[in-house]
C-alpha cells in the first residue's frame, strides 16, 4: 500500500517534469511576452514621474519642497497627441496629399489636492508672476482701495496695475517663462521614456468643488497646459546608480528599505531559505517568538520571486543547479530509484510548498525521516530533463 503511495506520488512529480501535461503559461505568449525584458509586453498606466522644471529666476520653491515634490502629488497626466495639417491637391486627376504643417494638442494635468496646499502656491507663484490681478488690492506693501475710482485723478502713478505683465523682468529685454519644461517619465523594468513639454504654459487652472455629499470624495486641482514642442528621449535608470530620471526614487519618498525575501536568501539560495523558515515552525523546540518571526516572513513571501530567480538560474546555463538543487531540493530525492527515496509526510520538515501555475511541488525537506534521500544529481536525464524543466518554468522548450 505504502509502495503504491509513494510510486503514485513519484509518477506524478515526474510528470509535472517530463511530460506534455500541466498547467503553465501557453509556448506562444511565453515567447511573444517574456524574451527581452518583457519587450512587448504593455506598459501599465500607474508606472509614471513627472518632473516641473521650473526657472529659478522666476520663483524658487520654498526650501524642503523643491520641483521634484510636485510630481508626487501628479494624479493623473496626459500624454500628447499631434494633429497634421494637410491639403488636398490633384495632380492630373490624382490625389496628392500634402504636409503643411503640425498642431500640438494641449495636455491635462489632474493634482491631488494636498494639505500643504504646495501645487496651490506653485499656481499662485505663477498667476503674481503673469497677471498683475494678483497683488490687488494691495500693492507694494500699501492698502488699496480696490473699488476707487481714478479716472479724474492727475496721475496714476504708484497706481493699481491688472492684467497681464508683459514688463522687462529682473533688468532682462523679456519675461523668461515660468517653466523651462515639464517631463513625464514613463517607467517599466528599470527602463524609461520622457516626453518633455518645451516652453508650456497654463491655459486653464481648475480648483475642484467641496461638496458636503461627497463623504468618500478628495479634493484635486487640474491644469491645461499648452506647449511649443515635445521631444523624447529613453533609457536606463538605476535608483543605486545613474538615475536620469530626474526628481523619482528621491529618499524623501521613496522607501529603500531591503526586500524581506532579500533576507529569505531569493537566489541561489532560495529553496534553502524557506526550508529553514518552515523547519522553525515545525521544531518543537523553537520558542512562540521564532515561530512568529518564521511566519511572519514566510506570509512576506513573494512566489514571483522564486520563479524568476529559478528563469535565471536556467537562463544562466547552471545546468547543475537545475538537476541538483530544483529536482533534488524541491522533491526531496523522488527522483532517486524508489528503493530507498525519502516520502514527505505531515511530519516532515518542512511541508510541501506548492506554487499552483508551476505544475509540481516547488518546496519540501525530509531530513527528518529514517530513510536516506538519493539526489538527483546522481541520475542521468540529459538534455531533456533541462529542456522540460525549462519549459515549465515558462521560458521555452
Amino acid at each position: 500500500m505504502a509502495s503504491s503511495a509513494f510510486d503514485s506520488l513519484k509518477n506524478s512529480l515526474k510528470g509535472s517534469f517530463l511530460s506534455d501535461v500541466y498547467l503553465r503559461d501557453y509556448t506562444h505568449a511565453a515567447k511573444t511576452f517574456i524574451p527581452n525584458k518583457f519587450s512587448n509586453a504593455p506598459k501599465v498606466k500607474f508606472l509614471f514621474h513627472t518632473y516641473f522644471n521650473i526657472n529659478q529666476t522666476s520663483w524658487t520653491p520654498p526650501e524642503g519642497i523643491g520641483s521634484s515634490n510636485y510630481g508626487v502629488l501628479v494624479k493623473s497626466v496626459k500624454l500628447p497627441s499631434f494633429k497634421i495639417s494637410t491639403d488636398t491637391l490633384n495632380q492630373y486627376n490624382r490625389k496628392r496629399i500634402i504636409q503643411s504643417g503640425i498642431k500640438y494638442d494641449p495636455i491635462e494635468i489632474v493634482f491631488h489636492d494636498d494639505n500643504a496646499s504646495q501645487i496651490t502656491a506653485m499656481w499662485n507663484a505663477y498667476y503674481r508672476y503673469y497677471y498683475a490681478d494678483s497683488f490687488n488690492p494691495e500693492l507694494n506693501g500699501q492698502d488699496k482701495t480696490y473699488n476707487r475710482r481714478n479716472i479724474y485723478d492727475p496721475s496714476l502713478s504708484d497706481d493699481m496695475q491688472y492684467g497681464f505683465r508683459g514688463d522687462s523682468f529682473a533688468g532682462q529685454n523679456e519675461r523668461p517663462n515660468f517653466f523651462n519644461d515639464i517631463t513625464v517619465y514613463g517607467l517599466w523594468n528599470n527602463n524609461y521614456i520622457a516626453y518633455t513639454f518645451i516652453n508650456p504654459i497654463i491655459t486653464n487652472f481648475a480648483h475642484d468643488t467641496y461638496n458636503y455629499s461627497e463623504g468618500d470624495g478628495t479634493m484635486q486641482n487640474s491644469m491645461t497646459i499648452d506647449y511649443e514642442t515635445v521631444t523624447y528621449n529613453t533609457g536606463l535608470f538605476d535608483l543605486e546608480g545613474e538615475n536620469p530620471v530626474t526628481g523619482f526614487g528621491a529618499e524623501a519618498h521613496y522607501d529603500y528599505t531591503d526586500s524581506p525575501n532579500e533576507k529569505l536568501g531569493i537566489g541561489v539560495g532560495a529553496v534553502e531559505g524557506v526550508a529553514a523558515l518552515m523547519a522553525i515552525m515545525n521544531d518543537p523546540n523553537a520558542t512562540a517568538f521564532e515561530k512568529a518571526q518564521a511566519l511572519a516572513k514566510l506570509s512576506q513571501l513573494d512566489p514571483s520571486a522564486i520563479i524568476a530567480s529559478a528563469k535565471n538560474a536556467v537562463v544562466n546555463g547552471i545546468k547543475e543547479a537545475v538537476k541538483d538543487a530544483v529536482i533534488n531540493k524541491l522533491t526531496g530525492g523522488l527522483f532517486g530509484n524508489g528503493e530507498s527515496a525519502g516520502v514527505p509526510t505531515e511530519g516532515a520538515s518542512p511541508a510541501m510548498v506548492g506554487i499552483s501555475n508551476q505544475g509540481g511541488v516547488t518546496g519540501a525537506n525530509n531530513s527528518n525521516t529514517s530513510s536516506s534521500s538519493s539526489t538527483a544529481g546522481s541520475q542521468n536525464f540529459g538534455q531533456s530533463l533541462v529542456s522540460n524543466v525549462k519549459r515549465n518554468l515558462g521560458i521555452g522548450g
